[in-house]
């Protein structure tokens, strides 16, 4: 038998009966060289089972598997020739010698690992027989249909295939014009009867950044009556129709829609089905929910081939002639067509697996509510920023004199190449490896430097230093809005696959909070001249929410005795009384605690804790051997994902897992990590959207003008007015603790101050 690939992997499986054929190109032309037995023992000089052992030492970095950490395959082979196996090895470790004894030594469990990811399966159950495997003549129009949508147009070019199937999709059957005033008035009847307007607002961004820099052009409408899709350039003749509250509006991006319509002039009502979110909710490991993307995915049109099809050719000017100046385009009107056929699809398909309510009652009222924290934005003291900006120069300046002083040469620090030659071969610093590109210079690699050399811990500082410039002063200044002197930050709602809220132009979730000099840049956050920050932030509420999921006693105990719950895990873990234990213990038990959240392996927690392996691993059994109902959570919520291909949040948000039945070890692995994070995290994401929400509509309800204005995963931010603080703080705690009900309590923690680094 012979095996064509290109994966050495399978010289492993190469015996009397079997060769593996191996092509390569050689001059610009594909040949083949053929392995045998004796060929393997010729060009590496061992047998191709012990192939597996070599790997088993020196891993592959193309299949993620580690192998041990500063042993190559020749060092690997060598090792083999002599001791056999891997076992071998450790049998006769004493007789090994330095680094290479202790690397060896140390790293045991990750050889053994290793090597068995390594191997291939070879009593995989087959229940075909060999006949049925036998190569056939494949259906033209099935392997078409599947490179289409797969987007493998290449492949349908290259293999000759017939493109009929990529035009066998839906019709689209839509006129579009100009409404007329006749048309208009027939058109708004319509939309009285029917309650539901379908439509598509046409945008021109302006010189400047994000949303309110962005002018509309006119709205497309399309009619169910007349199957016709209208434009009209005079959004103000909708004003009454969009501030209805009995009307539904179905569009696309409705977040932007709400604050291009409250800038001139109208305070829309009922946005309250929005495509790209539905399409969201259906699948959220998508990147991109246009409406080209839903459009082929749930009605079986290709909108682009569509639009290409029987275009006009761009005419060229003469002297004499100019452009047509807001002739509407054929996309436009095609779009609201599609908006109104998507929201018939999406909302049956919403139903059939139960993401209907989550739409209806989180993430659409929730749409307002990020809107208006964008419209409403967060002031920056763009003086005090500046001035942050000239002291983290001189800071880089002083630094790069030091450095220079240490290194006895100027060289670009930026470089990773010179950087690498100055540490490790002129100062000779350990831990030099080098590769194809140079040595590495990587953050991880000068953190175990740190107390080698002075040198070290100044580049550390150069680097976070001159991060925080580029990244939040330099970074920031672009975005600072002219008129109102505020950051207008997008939040967005169909980004992350767990449905927390993420936030761009820029990112306002991640402002440095750990280092002292990171946290100064949180002065320049402030409230409007008079105003202060209150800020409520979620305690430990993945691991409330965890407590609940996982219906575990002791834990619960925790929580409703108001027991410090990393205290109690330390105390379970180390089985000592809770007052005997120590602050690093605790640290300890935090990490577990919240490791165990994130699905993290003994070898994450190891490098977390700097402790070794054996350790970490050591802890988390020890965990799971006291917190039984969080131990058969995660076994059964792996199985189910296994199972049904999906997991889901308290509030029925479905992740899709094709990762957790892949054939490959690490990405199964993965895929658990992921079943098990996602119902913890999403429900915890669900819980702080509708509080949101919640606190959003009682605010209004009281008619105060205290304002959200940011939302960090676990805690939000009002801008308040003095005199409303204790009224807000009463809403904050009343709408957060009290959102849902768990059998654990949840609590939160108010601060306030004068700046986002007093309040927080």
């Amino acid at each position: 038998m012979t095996i064509l690939t290109g994966d050495r992997d399978s010289f492993q499986l190469i015996d009397e009966h079997i060769k593996v054929r191996i092509p390569h190109t050689v001059q610009g032309k594909t040949e083949t060289e053929d392995y045998t037995v004796e060929k393997v023992i010729e060009k590496y000089g061992l047998s191709p089972k012990s192939l597996i052992e070599v790997k088993g030492l020196a891993g592959d970095s193309s299949d993620n598997i580690p192998g041990i950490p500063g042993v190559g395959e020749k060092t690997a082979i060598n090792l083999i020739k002599d001791y056999k196996d891997i076992e071998g090895i450790y049998k006769h470790i004493d007789n090994l010698k330095g680094k290479l004894k202790e690397k060896i030594k140390q790293n045991e469990e990750m050889a053994y690992l290793s090597r068995t990811l390594g191997t291939i399966d070879t009593k995989v159950p087959i229940d075909k027989k060999v006949d049925n495997m036998k190569v056939t003549k494949w259906d033209n129009e099935k392997v078409t249909d599947l490179f289409a949508k797969l987007k493998f147009n290449r492949f349908i070019e290259r293999f000759g295939l017939e493109k009929e199937s990529l035009n066998k999709t839906q019709e689209i059957n839509i006129e579009g014009q100009e409404i007329t005033e006749e048309q208009f008035e027939k058109y708004k009847q319509e939309v009285k009867k029917c309650k539901k307007i379908f439509y598509y607002i046409i945008t021109e961004a302006e010189n400047g950044t994000g949303i309110l820099n962005t002018t509309i052009d006119g709205i497309t409408l399309y009619s169910e009556e007349a199957n016709t899709a209208y434009l009209l350039k005079d959004i103000q003749k909708l004003k009454n129709i969009f501030e209805d509250a009995e009307i539904l509006k179905i569009g696309y991006k409705q977040k932007q829609d709400y604050i291009l319509l409250k800038q001139i002039g109208i305070n829309p009502n009922n946005l309250m089905f929005d495509i790209e979110i539905a399409g969201y909710l259906l699948n959220s490991n998508i990147t991109k929910y246009t409406i080209e993307y839903l459009s082929e995915e749930y009605l079986n049109i290709d909108v682009a081939t569509y639009l290409k099809k029987d275009e006009p050719q761009e005419k060229q000017l003469t002297l004499f002639e100019t452009p047509e100046d807001n002739k509407p385009s054929k996309k436009n009107y095609v779009y609201t067509y599609l908006i109104n056929k998507l929201y018939y699809t999406l909302t049956d398909k919403m139903k059939q697996i139960c993401t209907l309510d989550l739409f209806n009652k989180i993430e659409m009222p929730l749409l307002e509510v990020l809107a208006d924290m964008q419209y409403q934005g967060i002031y920056v003291d763009k003086d005090k920023l500046f001035d942050f900006g000239n002291e983290l120069k001189n800071r880089i300046e002083e630094l790069t004199k030091e450095i220079y002083d240490l290194a006895g040469e100027e060289f670009n620090i930026n470089s990773p190449k010179q950087l690498g030659e100055i540490l490790f071969e002129k100062l000779k610093l350990p831990m030099g490896k080098k590769n194809k590109k140079g040595y590495s210079t990587g953050v991880e690699i000068l953190e175990k430097l740190k107390f080698t050399h002075p040198i070290i811990e100044r580049i550390l500082e150069y680097r976070q230093i001159g991060k925080l410039n580029s990244t939040y002063v330099e970074g920031l200044m672009p975005y600072i809005n002219k008129t109102t002197k505020k950051i207008h930050s997008s939040f967005h709602q169909t980004v992350t696959a767990t449905g927390r809220i993420s936030s761009t132009e820029p990112n306002l979730q991640n402002i440095p909070t750990r280092n002292e000099l990171g946290k100064n840049l949180r002065k320049v956050f402030k409230p409007e001249e008079g105003n202060i920050f209150i800020d409520a932030d979620y305690s430990q509420i993945e691991l409330r929410v965890l407590a609940h999921i996982s219906n575990d006693e002791h834990m619960i105990q925790a929580f409703n005795n108001d027991e410090d719950i990393h205290t109690q895990v330390a105390s379970k873990v180390f089985n000592i009384p809770m007052e005997e234990v120590t602050k690093e213990q605790r640290t300890k038990a935090k990490a577990v605690n919240f490791g165990i959240v994130y699905g993290i392996s003994d070898f994450g927690l190891s490098e977390q804790l700097k402790i070794p392996r054996k350790e970490a691993k050591q802890y988390i059994e020890q965990y799971l051997e006291k917190y039984q109902g969080i131990k058969k959570f995660m076994e059964t919520i792996v199985e189910t994902a296994k199972k049904e291909g999906y997991v889901e949040t308290l509030f029925h948000r479905r992740r899709y897992i094709p990762e957790i039945n892949s054939n490959n070890y690490m990405v199964r692995q993965f895929g658990s990590r992921i079943a098990m994070n996602t119902p913890i995290q999403g429900t915890a994401a669900d819980i702080m959207k509708l509080a949101m929400i919640n606190i959003y509509n009682e605010l209004n309800k009281q008619n105060l003008k205290s304002k959200i204005i940011l939302q960090v995963h676990d805690e939000l931010l009002i801008e308040a007015i003095p005199e409303e603080k204790e009224k807000v703080e009463q809403i904050l705690k009343q709408k957060m603790e009290n959102v849902i009900t768990l059998k654990v309590p949840l609590k939160i923690d108010i601060e306030e101050g004068k700046n986002l680094y007093d309040a927080k």
